[in-house]
């Protein structure tokens, strides 16, 4: 069943049941990824189009592409970026990121993935071979993620995904198998007291060794939700000297 929801006001979004919804983890990774203007963008199995789209909204001038393996979530994706006037800046492929074709080998500075966070058969596996390709990694490994990013980047291009904080061993000897060094953590937490929830991380195209840790992003202190984390649900262009890190 289809149905909408909002990016931002005014910037609405169509979903749909069969497909990886809207989630936290994507809103919060837009906030951290930076797009310069002129700059182009690879969003690694985009489904439904939800980070293409923050991205673009988040900075004005950049361009995106969104690749999807799923035909059905590729042709939603383009609908949505339709519905919020975004087609001048961003396009969606239909194809399978673990065979990149040439046209998107070393083309783009930025690439993002909200990327499978589970093996096969572990944490909750969804019924619906849609939604269980999204969350698993029956579509794409960690390491086959990581390495169409190595592909798709020009050297020293940025790659900025989220993941289980419990797996960070395996998602940085991913990277660093596919020659992306590891620039830049921050770690998620829901409230005082537990553990991070998400890790949100920048590698770069052959970077040197050396790994800034940011301040923790809380969700909540006691219950009540930050002024850091509601802003992240405004719509708030970055200008360039947020850009750069």
């Amino acid at each position: 069943m289809r149905h909408q929801n909002y990016l931002f006001p005014g910037y609405p979004i169509l979903q749909d049941d069969r497909f990886f919804k809207l989630s936290q983890d994507s809103v919060v990774l837009s906030a951290f990824a930076r797009l310069r203007k002129g700059e182009r963008m690879l969003d690694l199995g985009c489904g439904i189009g939800v980070l293409t789209m923050l991205m673009l909204l988040r900075c004005p001038g950049g361009r995106a592409v969104g690749l999807e393996l799923q035909p059905g979530a590729a042709d939603l994706a383009r609908e949505n970026l339709a519905l919020c006037r975004l087609e001048d800046r961003g396009e969606i492929r239909t194809g399978d990121l673990r065979a990149l074709p040439g046209t998107l080998c070393d083309a783009f500075e930025v690439c993002i993935s909200n990327p499978p966070y589970f093996d096969p058969g572990r944490g909750f596996v969804s019924p619906r071979a849609e939604l269980a390709a999204a969350r698993s990694e029956q579509g794409a490994s960690i390491g086959e993620v990581c390495r169409s990013a190595g592909r798709a980047l020009r050297w020293g291009g940025r790659f900025y995904l989220c993941y289980p904080p419990q797996r960070l061993v395996a998602l940085f000897a991913a990277l660093t198998d596919s020659r992306l060094e590891p620039k830049t953590l921050r770690l998620v937490y829901p409230d005082e007291g537990k553990e991070p929830c998400l890790a949100l991380v920048e590698a770069r195209k052959g970077g040197g060794a050396g790994l800034r840790v940011m301040p923790p992003l809380m969700i909540a202190q006691k219950g009540q939700k930050t002024e850091e984390f509601k802003r992240i649900y405004q719509l708030e262009p970055l200008e360039e000297s947020q850009n750069a890190r």
